[in-house]
């Protein structure tokens, strides 16, 4: 890695800057050019890729934690999150600041050139792999997603073919079908090839998230709620892991908010008091605390994994209109969301093997590729709630809650005070213990609801 010495010598290390970072790679022949956003138009990005599938779960979140417990633990973690990703952006900012403007590294070059400046000999000789790691865990996460996605979309579709006699909800072969029919329309989605077109489809999915929001807080309080104290307060302990899941599944955002500041006019605008990100997450957190809450409050045990199941099971009347609200929604949320693997791999594919006789035609594929992958997962594990916590505890973990502490620490070393130092050993400690309960946990629920739905047995 260049190292930051005199005006001269940094413009000498400027072509090997451009082979360092892959992401700095020209691939414009073969994605198109990527015009930059304004804040309004990041924030729309932003808002759509957090208020996905993951608010819709929060009332299953707080099944498995209690109406306090649930809401500590939202706030709790949301706070973490959100310096989690500030400490990202301003380790990205420094080297920005010491390679040259051009240089906007992605998450895993961003680990990466940190671990190579790191004292210890067991980062800096393992910066490399844990780069690739990161890589692995981004793309990973975001293909979870997608998986989610089909099957959020499945359930809900499957509905209306239910409600209609074409298909029968309760055999297991149905939702393969569904997710049959679905695989072209989101193949197609992925197409569009920068942020700014994709902005239409932002909008329309952040205005249906948003009906479905308000559909939820109508339908679960317009004939009141039942007592507090038919509800836990506080969850079992044993069930908290899979809530842990289920929350850091919902705010996994830090692997998107690089692309989206490195794509703004102003990316100081992202991080400032007022920022895309402050101002995101604090709506971000309300709206997640009164679907999780109210959600839970309303149906207590019963709550589905999308809450919206429960709705439609209530008023048959508004099913098929609120099962395609939402299905649109998150078919336009799956196109953000499968735009970061394609941004993240493409360039080091590109820089390899690059330039192509057919780059449209690589790049087209490529993509296709992608789709495929997630749609033959989520035929594999149709079961979204449990889904959604493996995700969340395993990749989610690592990336929101275990690397960045660890690159404050790095980057900043010496500008740390005690008390940001202990912050971090306490976050690092929650993720490493969050990620390896909240693994076990979901991976146990998994094996034991396929063994229930498929061999009528039980752990």
């Amino acid at each position: 890695m260049a190292q930051p010495a005199t005006e001269s010598s940094a413009k000498e290390a400027k072509p090997q800057d451009q082979r360092t970072f892959a992401s700095q790679a020209r691939t414009e022949d073969v994605t198109g050019e990527k015009p930059p956003n304004g804040y309004w138009t990041t924030m729309m990005h932003f808002a759509k890729g957090y208020v996905g599938t993951g608010i819709f779960a929060m009332g299953e979140g707080y099944k498995n934690s209690g109406l306090i417990g649930g809401t500590v633990l939202l706030f709790l973690i949301g706070f973490i999150n959100v310096n989690c990703q500030r400490i990202l952006i301003r380790t990205a900012e420094k080297i920005n600041q010491e390679e040259g403007k051009e240089v906007k590294p992605s998450f895993a070059e961003t680990v990466q050139y940190t671990l190579n400046n790191s004292k210890l000999a067991c980062l800096k000789n393992n910066a490399k792999t844990l780069g690739w790691f990161t890589n692995f865990s981004v793309v990973g996460c975001e293909l979870g997603f997608c998986c989610v996605y089909y099957v959020f979309i499945a359930d809900h579709l499957l509905e209306i073919a239910s409600n209609h006699n074409l298909l029968n909800h309760k055999q297991p072969e149905s939702i393969h079908i569904v997710l049959l029919i679905m695989l072209i329309p989101m193949w197609a989605s992925t197409f569009l090839r920068n942020l700014k077109l994709l902005l239409p489809l932002s909008i329309i999915a952040n205005i249906l998230i948003w009906s479905g929001v308000i559909i939820v807080f109508y339908y679960t309080t317009y004939e009141g709620l039942p007592p507090a104290s038919d509800r836990y307060l506080l969850s079992p302990l044993e069930r908290w892991p899979l809530y842990f899941g289920t929350v850091l599944y919902a705010f996994e955002g830090i692997t998107f908010i690089l692309p989206l500041r490195n794509e703004m006019k102003r990316p100081e605008q992202f991080i400032n008091w007022y920022g895309v990100l402050n101002v995101g997450m604090v709506f971000v957190m309300i709206l997640y605390f009164f679907v999780g809450m109210l959600s839970y409050w309303k149906y207590g045990e019963d709550v589905e994994s999308s809450v919206f199941l429960n709705l439609t099971q209530e008023d048959k009347n508004m099913s098929d209109v609120i099962n395609v609200i939402v299905s649109i929604a998150i078919l336009f949320t799956f196109t953000l969301h499968m735009y970061i693997p394609f941004e993240v791999t493409f360039p080091l594919i590109y820089r390899k093997y690059g330039p192509f006789k057919h780059g449209i035609v690589v790049a087209a594929l490529y993509r296709s590729s992608l789709v495929l992958t997630t749609w033959t997962l989520a035929n594999v594990v149709p079961f979204l709630g449990l889904f959604i916590s493996l995700i969340g505890a395993t990749g989610g973990s690592f990336l929101t809650l275990i690397m960045p502490p660890i690159l404050e620490m790095i980057a900043f070393q010496g500008e740390l005070g005690i008390v940001i130092i202990v912050k971090d050993i306490l976050i690092l400690i929650l993720g490493v213990v969050g990620s390896a309960f909240g693994t076990v946990m979901a991976i146990i629920a998994i094996v034991n609801k396929f063994r229930v739905e498929y061999f009528g047995e039980e752990l």
